[in-house]
């Protein structure tokens, strides 16, 4: 499967992807998101549901106009993007 690019996928779609890694998921599918079972693999894939959680609450906080919290919640993605492992950046 892969890390799909969270930037590309709509409210809907990051907030599904979140669903499935939001409690670490089943271990076969947070190895199939991060490619392997390396040290820590399961906190990449909930980091990941996190990242995605935030970028759709950030886009419908833009769609309701309140710039401010879109931001707080878009510094939270960049905060989690930048503590992912290289080779885990989309």
């Amino acid at each position: 499967m892969g890390i799909p690019r969270l930037d590309k996928m709509s409210e809907s779609q990051l907030m599904e992807f979140w669903n499935k890694y939001q409690n670490v998921g089943k271990r076969q599918d947070c190895e199939e998101l991060v490619g392997d079972r390396r040290k820590g693999y399961t906190i990449i894939a909930k980091n990941l549901g996190a990242y995605a959680a935030n970028k759709a609450t950030a886009m419908r906080c833009r769609k309701h106009g309140d710039t401010s919290a879109a931001e707080l919640y878009e510094l939270m993605c960049k905060t989690i993007y930048e503590r992912l492992p290289y080779d885990c950046r989309f």
